[in-house]
């Protein structure tokens, strides 16, 4: 009898540990979708680990600890790799954003100069040929 208590506080603790990693996997699903990743095929893996711990916490309070046990292994490994791949795609956002925005000021900065160019290049050009308009007319 005690090894029935012990195996239902060790898969006890091996669902709380998964319902923490589910957590953090959402939690950083979440931040990545914040910094502006595609996060459409985490969401998806994301789910189905979240299907999986609802079925092995079924299979617990059912009292089928094999099945419990065998559901629950499947959990931890994918959501710690969805946590790792939303962190990736978070980081990954992070720079686009930030080469976004440099490209931004840096075509800014080079559009300003042209157009100030231009413009002087055009105010040249109507003051000479305002001289010459000038130069030329009968006094």
């Amino acid at each position: 009898m005690p090894y029935v208590f012990a195996q239902t506080d060790q898969i006890a603790s091996y669902l709380q540990a998964d319902n923490t990693a589910v957590n953090q996997a959402f939690s950083a699903v979440l931040d990545a979708e914040k910094a502006g990743a595609n996060v459409t095929s985490l969401q998806a893996q994301l789910n189905n680990v979240a299907g999986n711990l609802a079925q092995a916490e079924n299979s617990y309070l059912s009292g089928n600890y094999s099945a419990a046990a065998t559901q629950a292994d499947k959990v931890l490994p994918i959501a710690q790799q969805v946590t790792i791949h939303a962190q990736e795609a978070k980081q990954a956002a992070t720079v686009s954003r930030q080469d976004v925005f440099w490209s931004t000021i840096a075509f800014t900065v080079i559009g300003s100069i042209v157009f100030v160019l231009v413009l002087f290049l055009v105010w040249r050009w109507f003051k000479r040929r305002y001289i010459n308009n000038l130069s030329e007319s009968k006094p």
